[in-house]
């Protein structure tokens, strides 16, 4: 075998390596879990987002966010309707959306089997007096 097929061939496997990772490229190109699937929506509304963070602040209705070994304790200063979004970043087949009211003990509770030890952010919005607030926190569930 002269030098000319030794050429071709290390040319023509080269070529079907770089193809195959192309294919693999593709194929395998799934859900990022990084990425929200709604990502340009949510940018466009970042503005009503970042109002609603201000009015909390300035009304002083900002929930205390406690993590125990028994769960996650998040107390509202007065009671209230919420939606709690629980994301996992490194797995979105665990992110979790709770909906509901607080009692008169203006407590909301999640027990710790219902969250996976490891950081999570949490997207709380609810609403006291009429008004509607946001919060954002990244808690580490021991």
């Amino acid at each position: 075998m002269n030098w000319g097929i030794k050429i071709i061939i290390g040319l023509a496997l080269f070529m079907t390596f770089i193809i195959a990772m192309a294919t693999k490229m593709f194929i395998s190109s799934g859900d990022d879990d990084l990425v929200e699937k709604d990502y340009y929506e949510k940018g466009l509304s970042y503005d009503r987002q970042y109002d609603l963070q201000k009015i909390a602040h300035a009304d002083s209705v900002i929930p205390h966010f406690n993590v125990e070994q028994s769960g996650l304790a998040i107390t509202f200063t007065s009671s209230a309707s919420y939606k709690l979004l629980c994301r996992r970043a490194s797995d979105s087949a665990l992110d979790r959306l709770i909906k509901g009211t607080t009692g008169n003990d203006k407590l909301l509770f999640i027990s710790r089997n219902e969250l996976r030890s490891g950081p999570w952010k949490l997207h709380l919005e609810f609403s006291q007096g009429g008004k509607n607030y946001l919060v954002e926190r990244e808690v580490m569930i021991p």
